[in-house]
């Protein structure tokens, strides 16, 4: 039986808890809230026994706006960028809004949000970073330990700072329910604070804990223990089930105490009102995938009938208008560039399904193929169905007429949808998973619930679908504040309207089981969720139920573009494209002046395997570059920009060299890859990258595939497959496909060299153990990688030129070509 788990307070039995509790006696550390901005007024200060557990900042904030708002809200990282987490109401000072919120010490960013749709920062507090979208979110620091770098805290001295100690057993950093029987307990210390911790039960059974991660401020401590009462270390048998209460033992010099708070689990079905705590599994396929990624408009044209109109040449050079595009009164990059079609479609992408298997992918990953006026597809026209232009055009309009949005039953299928359906079966006997883009969150303007309520107004079925701000003038919230995107209206729980989520609801059922027989099989696999964060966290874990409940297999991914520990709790997501990966790969093989040190690399990767379970860790789509970013290999050709950050030639970077990249360049986006494809989680490919193509972000990003079938392409001297590079991808992909360690095995960093620039680690299985020797310099490295104890003395080279390696006092020596890589296989 799945157990979900609570925490709770704990009666105190005699004999427990097995030392005293830390108090602030033992400790040296007064925490200080410290100046924060003008906005912010405290109202409650936490009480110092108990901050780090249950304790919070209660803060009012007060700003006056210069023109007049029908609401305002406060958004950030404390609510996942709720804006409707915490409103604020006006007061009777014209222009000014306040409301309290209670905050835990630590860093915050945070924006305010004006009428629901205007995000600004917070112009009274001079901290702030960039947003990643061309603004600012202010940072808020609360509490000493968010304004120091390093711990002051000594080993042997008797002390123990209560300010560093840290345990939430909902947050998955600090428990993990790894299956049924077993779970990974964590717990914080300040660095080089404390000798020991030791986790306790009331019954009398211990485990004691390790260092998982040792930084410059904190030290944080793990274990694995049983289910049962989690009285029962990982290798003792399991008891009977029953509410548990437990704490950490904390020793250092002659002191001895329990962390200061009570805590316990209560069984899930003892307890009413406990929140589950879900057992998180992902798909196995999604744990041995190798992604790629596909915008149908622009892969292959197999089907010229169904073209838009005025579709371009496939082979014309990129930056050349159309002669409809010299006629149009715009320029490129306004707007011309962004109207483009090339007439891409399911026959082309079904005629390339061999390309794909011998370049070794295996599972595709679709940008919107629903009906839609763009090239992209995310200004949906009807979820209902698949685009006419990538089947058979011109069958839309007659089903569309016929149908109501609000009836399934009354639902035909085109046959533009039993193409793509085929294409999905085709697909999948040839060992391919297909996973589609859910954009959920708005639609484009031709939509017939969007017309219907721009018809009849308030009286319309869809009127309390989407965000309307005035009726009288008719004037609608779009997405990102464009109004050709009518944006859904949200309430604190996710969608506004009822009968939105159940459209979109039976959408979910109609792509998963098209002929609703219950066997999901002649359906997609899963769903890439487009800007899921605009939608509050209520709704995805209401419709991941319906996924996993249609299809337990179906693999939900988010595109979501900082850290994503509240997606990835088991009740939400099973992944996202995973940015935060690129952001630092990018730094450290791509930078140059600016470039990341292999230490730091190391350490934010460790940081992420640490914050998500590891289910999530092993099927997160670890990518480099997307349709919303610049190429990888024109990433490699400008150094020093900030991932996606001043990457468009017309708004923000004039002086971004979008020529095709040098040779140094492609050097170091194959060692991207080859990083890929030999770190933890699934790797995902953008199209084209295998070929070389290369560009800046949207549009140029997009531009039509390779394929040596139709060269020669105008200006044959940059448009043409680069076979070489097209190489080291297969062999690359094949390496990763060769070994089952490289995808589901364990990861342990062996060296992380910052004078060398060398990064090397270990992959292991029951089966077989590989190192990794990634060398990002100007220069041919020999380095020596530490082993662990009790490896093996003997090993062989599967990539790169060195054929063996010698063992010398526990470490390999090997030599490591510069910008290249050697992986090393134990040998039996």
């Amino acid at each position: 039986m799945t157990m979900g788990f609570l925490i709770a307070a704990a009666a105190v039995a005699a004999g427990w808890p097995p030392a005293p509790p830390l108090r602030s006696e033992n400790s040296m550390l007064i925490d200080d809230l410290g100046t924060v901005p003008p906005t912010f007024q405290t109202v409650i200060r936490p009480a110092t026994e108990t901050r780090n557990i249950a304790g919070r900042y209660r803060l009012r904030f007060t700003i006056t706006l210069k023109q007049p708002a029908r609401s305002v809200a406060l958004a950030g990282t404390f609510n996942n960028w709720n804006k409707f987490a915490n409103p604020l109401a006006p007061t009777d000072e014209p222009g000014a809004w306040t409301g309290e919120i209670d905050l835990t010490p630590g860093m915050h960013q945070y924006k305010i949000v004006i009428d629901g749709e205007r995000w600004i920062h917070d112009e009274a507090n001079p901290e702030k970073t960039d947003d990643g979208n061309k603004g600012f979110n202010s940072v808020l620091r609360l509490g000493l330990l968010a304004h120091i770098t390093e711990s002051p805290a000594k080993i042997g001295d008797g002390k123990i700072e209560l300010l560093g100690l840290e345990h939430d057993a909902q947050n998955t950093l600090y428990w993990q329910q790894l299956d049924e029987q077993r779970a990974l307990v964590r717990y914080r210390t300040l660095a080089h604070d404390v000798r020991k911790v030791t986790l306790a039960f009331r019954d009398g059974a211990t485990a004691e804990l390790t260092p998982a991660d040792e930084g410059p401020l904190f030290t944080l401590w793990e274990t694995i223990v049983r289910a049962g009462c989690f009285s029962k270390v990982a290798d003792k048998p399991e008891i009977e089930m029953s509410p548990c209460p437990y704490t950490f033992i904390l020793e250092d010099g002659d002191l001895r105490a329990t962390h200061p708070a009570e805590l316990a689990y209560v069984p899930a079905h003892a307890h009413e009102r406990a929140k589950r705590t879900p057992i998180f599994h992902t798909p196995d396929w999604a744990k041995n995938a190798v992604w790629y990624q596909i915008m149908l408009d622009r892969f292959r044209n197999g089907q010229p009938e169904n073209d838009p109109d005025n579709a371009r040449p496939w082979r014309s050079e990129w930056f050349t208008p159309s002669r409809w595009e010299e006629t149009s009164g715009e320029t490129f990059y306004k707007w011309f560039a962004f109207h483009r079609h090339y007439g891409g479609d399911i026959a082309g992408l079904e005629s390339k399904l061999g390309y794909l298997k011998e370049l070794g992918v295996n599972a595709i990953y679709l940008n919107p193929v629903f009906k839609a006026d763009s090239h992209h597809k995310y200004d949906a026209t009807n979820y209902v169905h698949i685009d006419d232009h990538f089947g058979t055009k011109g069958d839309y309009e007659p089903a569309a007429a016929k149908e109501n949005l609000l009836d399934p039953t009354t639902w035909t299928w085109t046959e533009t949808d039993k193409r793509f359906l085929a294409f999905v079966k085709t697909a999948k006997s040839m060992g391919f998973r297909v996973i589609i883009d859910g954009v959920f969150n708005h639609v484009g303007q031709p939509h017939p619930a969007f017309q219907d309520v721009k018809k009849t107004g308030k009286s319309s079925a869809y009127a309390d679908w989407f965000e309307i701000v005035s009726w009288e003038p008719f004037k609608h919230a779009g997405w990102a504040g464009f109004d050709s995107l009518p944006a859904f209206r949200k309430t604190a729980d996710g969608l506004a309207s009822e009968t939105a989520k159940q459209h979109i609801f039976n959408i979910t059922r109609r792509w998963m089981d098209p002929n609703g027989d219950g066997d999901p099989s002649d359906g997609i696999d899963g769903w890439r969720l487009d800007v899921p964060n605009e939608i509050p966290l209520p709704f995805w874990a209401e419709w991941r139920d319906l996924v996993k409940r249609i299809n337990p297999d179906a693999y939900i991914s988010g595109e979501i573009w900082d850290r994503a520990e509240k997606w990835l709790d088991g009740r939400h997501f099973d992944a996202v494209m995973n940015y935060e990966f690129s952001r630092p790969l990018i730094a450290w093989i791509g930078g140059k002046s600016k470039k990341m040190s292999v230490v730091e690399f190391d350490r934010r990767l460790r940081s992420l395997r640490l914050a998500y379970p590891l289910e999530a860790t092993l099927v997160m789509q670890n990518l480099v570059c997307s349709h919303d970013t610049d190429r990888v290999a024109s990433m490699m050709h400008n150094p020093d920009l900030a991932y996606d950050q001043q990457n468009r030639v017309q708004d923000n970077n004039p002086a971004y060299d979008n020529s095709k990249p040098s040779a140094g360049a492609y050097a170091k986006a194959r060692l991207a890859l080859l990083v890929q494809m030999t770190y933890v989680g699934a790797p995902m490919i953008y199209y084209g990258d295998e070929v070389g193509m290369w560009g800046a972000d949207d549009p140029t990003c997009r531009k039509p595939m390779l394929w040596e079938d139709l060269q020669p392409y105008d200006k044959p001297d940059e448009n043409f497959v680069m076979r070489e590079h097209l190489e080291y991808y297969r062999r690359a992909i094949a390496l990763r496909n060769a070994h089952p360690a490289l995808r589901t095995g364990s990861f342990r960093t062996l060296l992380a060299d910052p004078k060398l620039d060398v990064w090397a680690f270990l992959r292991a299985d029951d089966r077989e153990q590989l190192v990794v020797c990634i060398n990002a310099s100007g220069a041919d490295a020999r380095v020596r990688v530490p082993l662990p104890e009790h490896a093996p003395r003997n090993w062989k080279s599967i990539w790169g030129d060195a054929q063996s390696a010698n063992v010398r006092n526990g470490a390999i020596e090997i030599d490591v070509p510069k910008i290249g890589a050697v992986v090393l296989e134990a040998a039996p």
